[in-house]
């Protein structure tokens, strides 16, 4: 299964173009987004960047990825506001259990 992490990463390089952006926006250090997608590579099994001297270009797999990544991160994002929702509202049965002899004074 393909790592979420590693998928934002290379959809961060799509938009912005470059790995010391995706670094700096994220707060990694260039090396370790490098090595994140050269790992997502070996994940997906298919080259996803061409390296160029010092600049990175998508390859058509990758352009692909990123727009099946962006569709999965809206699911994601939709799956966490959902649960983010539903924590905030009370829902089920609450019991509350007493003596019978403190009945009466609870419920005066």
């Amino acid at each position: 299964m393909l790592d979420v992490r590693r998928l934002r990463l290379l959809r961060e390089l799509a938009h912005r173009g470059t790995i010391a952006a995706v670094a700096e926006v994220l707060a990694y250090t260039p090396s370790a987004v490098s090595q994140q997608l050269t790992a997502l590579e070996r994940e997906t099994g298919v080259p996803l960047l061409e390296r160029t001297g010092r600049r990175v270009v998508l390859t058509a797999a990758a352009r692909a990825l990123v727009e099946r990544t962006e569709e999965i991160l809206a699911i994601l994002q939709e799956a966490e506001a959902g649960l983010a929702a539903s924590s905030t509202t009370l829902i089920g049965t609450l019991r509350i259990g007493v003596f019978p002899t403190a009945v009466p004074t609870i419920l005066t």
